[in-house]
């Protein structure tokens, strides 16, 4: 009995400690990015250790800075005391009751003692003959020398960088090198980059104030470069998918630029379309083969658009179609959706639905000259967008760039024709498995018009 006890007190001590470590929210994740970037960043110059690696690691194993090792050991990294440690110490209950950890004076101390335990280690040593932007790599390699008993550590580490974003320092980390950042390191230029808020681009879209680092962590910080604002004309309606609504007021349209359209206002009347010819992309997508596709009228040629972006290269529009059939691939014009305007990773402007990034395909594209522009690879979209085969892409068609959501936006969808699963899936941004799993159907079911399908 003595025995079982003993165990039963260590399982709810450990309980306790995992319990702890979870508490934190998706806004503190953003916040502790925000707040130990810069250190990051200094260590991946100094040590050659990948910043998404770095803060993954932090946020993982301090609870973003909320554990009790973290709070009061300044210790980030889960880093035990060691042969050979011969600074201030502190016992913690982990996976044995009251082990010793390393404590530090502040929480830099603690990211260069990670970098240096890393760095000097045999053990180790295998992850510095890996690319410095090879994060997924470099997770592997952490679980595989053994730096976590965890057997899902390496899928945590690379699941919190690309849920939140975090290899866009590494990206970052390029930029400045490239643009001299370091060149008088560790007295580095700011003004030379842009700064990033995590906090204000993808906490919940709202604006926060910039966390101060704890424990006289210095930052580096770039100054902000301002968006400018977005003028654009009314149009006259568009069909497309299946859906006629007017050009630039998307279903749930939101936008991270500051917007200015006085022609766009509640109470501004939809202009009468000139009767003149519309040029149309040299290659159309073949969204219908068996309907006729009708050119876009254009809007009176005395009303002008102008947009101020950094984006230099046009996504051509798709052709028009009519409602959507079970051959039908989703696609989207450019101004459906609120443009992303600061994805790091590529020069394509990049796309907003239900939370997830998308771009739209140009003629001659396909999933592995896209992946190569997103810094990703073709096997990854083809999942992402549950294409089959050689997932040959139309011009116009939607191909997200991360994975789609496990709910849709809405709760309900009203098919509007006979259109495929994939089609719907494609356009709820939703995942086509949670989709069929949500409605009892398969891939392949056949869709009458009118059916509700579940989104969530």
């Amino acid at each position: 009995m003595k025995i079982s006890g003993k165990i039963l007190i260590t399982l709810l001590v450990l309980c306790g400690w995992q319990s702890l470590q979870a508490q934190y929210t998706e806004k503190d994740i953003y916040i502790y990015i925000d707040t130990y970037k810069e250190l990051a960043l200094n260590k991946m110059y100094e040590y050659k250790i990948p910043a998404s690696i770095t803060i993954a690691q932090g946020i993982f194993e301090s609870a973003c800075g909320k554990s009790h090792l973290a709070v009061d050991g300044n210790n980030h990294f889960g880093i035990k005391c060691h042969t050979g440690w011969n600074g201030d110490t502190i016992l913690i209950d982990d996976d044995a009751l009251q082990e010793c950890f390393r404590k530090y004076e502040n929480v830099e101390d603690s990211y260069t003692d990670h970098s240096e335990f890393l760095k000097t280690r045999q053990r180790y040593a295998s992850l510095f003959t890996l690319n410095v932007m090879d994060y997924p790599g470099w997770a592997r390699g952490l679980k595989a020398a053994g730096y976590a008993t965890n057997p899902q550590y390496a899928d945590r580490l690379i699941s919190i960088i690309e849920r939140y974003h975090i290899n866009r320092l590494d990206t970052l980390y390029q930029e400045r090198v490239k643009n001299g950042y370091y060149k008088d390191y560790p007295n580095v230029h700011p003004a030379l980059i842009a700064d990033l808020s995590y906090v204000e681009t993808y906490a919940n879209g709202t604006a926060a104030p910039k966390p101060t680092p704890s424990n006289n962590v210095a930052e580096n910080k770039p100054a902000t470069t301002p968006t400018q604002p977005t003028t654009k004309p009314a149009e006259p309606e568009k069909k497309h998918n299946g859906i006629t609504k007017p050009k630039g007021k998307g279903k749930n349209k939101v936008s991270n630029k500051p917007q200015t359209s006085p022609k766009n206002g509640p109470t501004a009347q939809k202009p009468t379309p000139a009767p003149t010819k519309v040029t149309q992309p040299s290659t159309p997508p073949v969204q219908q083969q068996t309907k006729e596709t009708a050119p876009a009228p254009q809007a009176p040629q005395n009303e002008q658009s102008t947009e101020s972006s950094t984006r230099t290269k046009q996504t051509p529009t798709p052709a028009h179609h009519e409602l959507p059939t079970q051959l039908t691939v989703f696609s989207a014009f450019p101004d459906e959706y609120p443009i992303v305007t600061d994805y790091p990773f590529t020069d394509r402007p990049v796309y907003r639905n239900n939370n997830t990034f998308f771009v739209i395909a140009q003629k001659g594209d396909t999933y592995a000259k896209i992946a190569a522009d997103v810094q990703s690879k073709e096997k990854k979209l083809k999942k992402f967008n549950d294409a089959t085969g050689t997932g040959k892409l139309q011009v116009g068609q939607v191909v997200y760039v991360e994975p789609k959501r496990n709910v849709g936006a809405e709760s309900m969808y009203t098919v509007s024709n006979t259109e495929s699963m994939l089609f719907i899936s494609q356009k709820c941004a939703i995942k086509l498995k949670k989709l069929c799993q949500l409605n009892g159907l398969t891939e392949k079911a056949e869709l009458k018009k009118g059916r509700k399908l579940k989104l969530k």
